[in-house]
């Protein structure tokens, strides 16, 4: 998959897509959701990027320099997400309406497979990429860091068939 635009050193293109691909499949194997992204990515300024519910920061960085990628869900994708990983993996048929232990601990496993699926072709990429371990986060107070030292942020939503959106966003130091 390609944005358009793709260049050499592209951080969006080289931070995201991978992981876009990777979620798109994982959440067809460990959820049977379907989702999508029309790759157009989007500018959103600085002081519009707002903590939803649920996300996960990854730190990375290459050659041109670093930032953090962030997985940044809503309640209600989150639960759907959490619930259908949990659903799969353990076979319940629970339906947390809630973010409890169980939901986040499916999440985690989603994001972890997501993400160490994308590491292999970071690896394999030209311009070497390097991430850091994850941070889950789960209250907007936790969040507020994330804007500290940003210049740029881009953002990728993906959506998932008869559930809602998330997003991938990249915020560059």
């Amino acid at each position: 998959m390609e944005l358009e635009g793709n260049i050499p050193g592209n951080n969006r293109n080289a931070m995201l897509v991978p992981l876009i691909d990777e979620t798109i499949h994982a959440l067809e194997n460990m959820a049977d959701l379907k989702g999508t992204s029309d790759l157009l990515s989007y500018h959103v300024a600085l002081d519009v990027f707002e903590f939803k519910d649920f996300a996960v920061c990854i730190p990375a960085k290459n050659a041109s320099g670093g930032g953090k990628i962030i997985m940044n869900f809503g309640l209600d994708t989150a639960l759907a997400i959490g619930n259908k990983v949990r659903a799969k993996m353990l076979g319940t048929d629970e339906n947390a309406t809630a973010l409890n232990d169980e939901v986040r601990e499916a999440l985690a496993e989603f994001s972890n497979t997501v993400i160490g699926l994308a590491t292999r072709h970071f690896n394999s990429a030209s311009e070497k990429i390097s991430i850091g371990t994850p941070l889950y986060l789960y209250e907007k107070e936790d969040s507020e860091f994330l804007l500290q030292g940003v210049k740029q942020i881009m953002t990728v939503p993906i959506d998932i068939q008869d559930v809602g959106r998330f997003y991938f966003s990249y915020l560059r130091n």
